[in-house]
């Protein structure tokens, strides 16, 4: 539908001429002239009868008024109330996000600082390691595990992370220690959606192939069987919470462990963006800022141990 002229034929209608109205509009007499005559053209009917002094409505151009004040007054109230929630942070947001420690370290704590801040804002987040259509199910954001696919969805690093590999000391003293990462093929390693590791040599990624008995996609899980000595577990220093620090677990390969970009934010390719889109993705950024020093800060120390 091309409504080319119907803001010009509204503003004449409104002002009572088409000096007032092109004084409204910001733009020449001869340009508003113009275009309500486009779109009489495009309608095949006249809408205004005009004199030297004064202009009145045809039967038809009462009809489209009538039509068009109503269609123009929701597009103001749409546009002030977006401009609103601009200002105020007020609507829906929808975040679909990965579960595990950075969930449980990041997103979760991020989004509760967001929602203290901003009480007008309502949040729902889904928690899933299914990767959703962010457009067709209408989330605003997506928080995901990398390397990002070519997908036409505009993807920000939120923060890159050291996979630390550890075992139980009982798992140790049965099966050794394994001094380079192609000795796991001995060993029974817990995976997860891969039978490959990578790692770091010489500045360089070391894929290892690796096999085992037990298959987990949750953190927690992998962190329990590796402290019953189940096998060794290769994963993201948060994920092992303080069994590190601890000595519940045992760092093993520490001069071969891989550093990635790895979680990102993910989003439509919209010119638009909601300022509670931006708020949101501004406090994910922060925490996971935080997040990130703390985890270096702990990889460092465990190297040394």
């Amino acid at each position: 539908m091309n409504s080319d002229g119907l803001t010009e034929f509204l503003a004449v209608v409104r002002s009572g001429s088409f000096t007032q109205a092109a004084n409204v509009l910001g733009v020449s007499v001869a340009h508003v002239s113009r275009q309500v005559a486009r779109l009489e053209e495009r309608l095949d009917t006249k809408l205004l009868q005009r004199n030297t002094r004064s202009i009145h409505l045809t039967a038809p151009g009462k009809l489209l008024r009538k039509s068009s004040e109503k269609i123009a007054d929701d597009l103001e109230a749409a546009f002030s109330e977006v401009s609103s929630a601009q200002r105020n942070l007020e609507g829906r947001l929808r975040i679909a996000s990965l579960s595990g420690s950075f969930a449980d370290h990041v997103v979760s704590p991020a989004v509760n600082e967001l929602a203290t801040q901003h009480p007008n804002i309502e949040i729902e987040i889904d928690f899933n390691p299914r990767q959703v259509d962010i457009l067709s199910e209408g989330y605003d954001i997506a928080i995901r595990a990398g390397p990002m696919q070519s997908s036409g969805l505009i993807a920000r690093l939120l923060s890159s992370r050291t996979k630390v590999a550890a075992a139980s000391p009982e798992y140790l003293s049965k099966y050794g220690v394994p001094a380079h990462p192609s000795e796991l093929k001995r060993h029974q390693c817990i995976l997860t959606h891969s039978n490959s590791w990578r790692f770091s040599e010489n500045t360089k990624p070391l894929d290892v192939a690796v096999s085992g008995r037990l298959r987990l996609n949750s953190g927690t899980a992998i962190l329990d069987a590796c402290s019953r000595g189940l096998g060794v577990a290769y994963m993201a220093v948060g994920g092992f919470e303080n069994a590190l620090s601890l000595s519940r677990l045992t760092p093993i390969l520490d001069s071969f462990w891989y550093t990635e970009p790895s979680i990102y934010i993910v989003r439509p390719d919209r010119r638009f963006t909601p300022r509670r889109v931006e708020a949101a993705i501004e406090i994910l950024e922060a925490f996971a800022k935080r997040v990130e020093a703390k985890e270096n800060q702990l990889v460092s120390a465990l190297r040394r141990y």
